[in-house]
């Protein structure tokens, strides 16, 4: 009977294993991760299309239908990318510009397991010590997508995160944060 059990358990830890290996198939995941600093914000981007969902993506990353995104095609992307994005602190409008972009092989995208990742950086500061809002709206693709946004601890030892709200998609989030004099 314990033999039993413990197959069963260890039948149970593989099968968990495996699900866990298993990528997105009918949505665009879309992860944002936020650094702040007291002259900075950095939002790094990971953007994984699902197989049943990529090639609408592939559409717009290889408009020339060649097989490949090359450098001009990939730096459009990340513009349009961010152009789809409204980022603002405390009330106003903050532009961001592409520091790094890079793009997984087509074939990698057409089966799911493609990360684009783009890094967006804006030079904000100094900011005042005091209370601050950031807050930032994605409407990329929203009818295939699914959204995630965290704050990262600041490596910033003046800027004390706060609370993050987000709506029920997450493609409005807002981020109280201080700044320490």
């Amino acid at each position: 009977m314990r033999v039993a059990a413990l197959l069963g358990c260890g039948l149970f830890v593989v099968i968990v294993a495996r699900e866990s290996d298993a990528h997105r198939l009918d949505e665009y995941l879309q992860a944002t991760r936020i650094a702040v600093t007291t002259n900075r914000l950095e939002l790094t981007f990971e953007l994984t299309p699902g197989a049943a969902v990529a090639e609408p993506v592939i559409e717009l990353l290889d408009p020339d239908r060649d097989g490949r995104v090359a450098g001009d095609e990939g730096t459009a992307y990340a513009q349009r990318f961010l152009k789809d994005l409204h980022l603002g602190l405390d009330g106003k409008a903050v532009a961001l510009s592409v520091t790094a972009a890079t793009f997984p092989a087509l074939h990698e995208i057409r089966s799911g397991t493609g990360v684009i990742r783009i890094r967006g950086t804006s030079m904000v500061g100094p900011l005042e010590a005091g209370s601050h809002s950031l807050t930032l709206t994605n409407r990329h693709l929203p009818a295939i997508s699914v959204y995630l946004v965290n704050a990262l601890q600041s490596r910033d030892s003046a800027v004390e995160i706060g609370r993050q709200t987000r709506d029920n998609l997450q493609t409005s989030y807002r981020l109280e944060f201080r700044v320490r004099p």
